[in-house]
């Protein structure tokens, strides 16, 4: 009998056997040692869905944005279980690092929308093709990278895109006006956008510079907002609806960054970026 008892022990779920633990569907605020802020406790994706290489890129990454920074993740509960489109500021180089961090602690597989010369650099190139990057031609008209990523979108997985689509030139580092490419993407493949402000980056290498400041370690913060909804942008259709669609999304990623770093001045008239 006792022996069988401590057979059974072995099958609880561990969640139900210590009360400190949430039920399914909780959040939980980490200790102050651990690095994503809050967690999603509901069921995650496979991690079989992610090639090899992505294992031994965030076996790279990971330690090395530990090192760089504290990270904390607020709202992961609201990212969507299905496929959609991920879009950020963008304050510096380092940014796509830590987004990867982000995005792999959220379990998903990112599909970053990279400009196409790195994907021609030795050993960078290589890694990006085989991990499932989209490589972007800044002087062609995008249709090749747009069906790469609706097809990424296609199979349930996560596209990120900085709809600026370079690093923002703002002299106080918000947001700038963005370009249409996400909004046309959630059209065609019918998901939804998710915004996200981020902050925290420019603090290890600053924006356009060359040093790293990696001590004192710093703190990088990732504010996930409400998902806009694909049925905002299926009827789009002149220039002008995509660009008022278009606002609305930076307007939404802007909102983010507010919360992490205040109300943004208001700009004078005749100065809108």
């Amino acid at each position: 009998m006792e022996a069988a008892r401590r057979s059974r022990r072995h099958l609880v779920d561990p969640a139900r056997r210590r009360g400190d633990q949430p039920l399914r569907g909780q959040t939980r605020r980490l200790a102050p040692e651990d690095t994503t802020g809050e967690v999603m406790t509901r069921k995650r994706r496979r991690k079989t869905e992610y090639p090899l290489i992505a294992y031994v890129v965030a076996l790279i990454i990971v330690p090395v944005s530990k090192i760089l920074a504290r990270c904390e993740f607020r709202g992961l509960d609201r990212l969507p279980d299905g496929p959609y489109i991920l879009v950020a500021n963008h304050v510096t180089k380092l940014d796509p690092l830590l987004m990867i961090r982000f995005v792999w602690e959220a379990r998903r597989m990112p599909h970053f929308m990279a400009k196409a010369s790195l994907f021609k650099l030795p050993i960078v190139g290589w890694v990006l093709s085989d991990s499932g990057q989209i490589p972007v031609d800044r002087h062609g008209h995008g249709g090749a990278s747009v069906e790469s990523a609706a097809k990424w979108l296609a199979k349930g997985q996560t596209v990120q895109i900085y709809p600026e689509g370079t690093l923002t030139r703002d002299p106080d580092l918000w947001p700038m006006k963005g370009k249409s490419g996400a909004v046309r993407l959630a059209q065609e493949a019918n998901v939804p956008i998710v915004p996200v402000g981020q902050w925290g980056a420019q603090e290890i290498l600053p924006p356009y510079g060359k040093g790293l400041h990696i001590f004192p370690r710093k703190h990088f913060t990732v504010q996930i907002g409400e998902p806009i909804p694909a049925e905002r942008f299926a009827n789009l259709r002149t220039g002008a609806e995509f660009a008022e669609a278009t606002a609305d999304v930076m307007a939404a990623i802007t909102a983010e960054v507010e919360t992490l770093r205040g109300p943004k001045p208001i700009e004078p008239a005749g100065d809108v970026k």
